[in-house]
């Protein structure tokens, strides 16, 4: 959609009804919507416009969209490390990545070893040759968890497949 002709105030209200009908469908950070706005062919007067009364008016928050998206991805099974890349590319500063997370009071090895129930059977778990703990340690990692949540995480694991037998 292209602006030209449109007054100023106009471009504005244009802008702020595209980003209201995006919103509604989910929320985004300043950084994903402005990057929205652009595609759509906004001029950039008229996008900070439409921001600044969506962030007066509440409608966008990036702290409570670091804090929503943070939990939606641990329900998902991620780690803090694939949720602050995510964060990242979404133009989330780090304190608030942080805030969330804290907020978020995961217990991480706990979280992982519940992933690899989840995905591995208990002949998987147990088995003690290296290429079935470094296929479990991959999968992890790539679902974004540290080293130690890791290891911690198939001990864990292991402990409670132990227990069921």
């Amino acid at each position: 959609m292209t602006e030209r002709g449109l007054t100023p105030a106009e471009q504005a209200r244009s802008a702020y009804n595209a980003a209201v009908r995006i919103l509604v469908r989910r929320d985004h950070s300043v950084v994903e919507l402005c990057r929205k706005l652009r595609t759509r062919e906004h001029e950039e007067p008229a996008i900070d416009a439409a921001v600044q009364e969506l962030l007066a008016d509440n409608y966008l928050n990036d702290t409570r969209y670091a804090e929503l998206y943070t939990e939606q991805r641990i329900n998902k099974g991620y780690g803090p490390l694939a949720i602050r890349a995510k964060l990242r590319e979404r133009g989330i500063d780090s304190h608030l990545t942080q805030r969330a997370l804290d907020i978020a009071e995961a217990d991480w090895p706990q979280l992982a070893a519940h992933l690899i129930h989840k995905r591995f059977n208990a002949e998987e778990i147990l088995g003690s040759d290296q290429r079935s703990v470094a296929r479990i340690a991959r999968f992890v990692q790539g679902r974004g968890f540290s080293s130690s949540d890791v290891a911690q995480g198939l001990k864990a694991a292991r402990s409670e497949v132990k227990e069921r037998e």
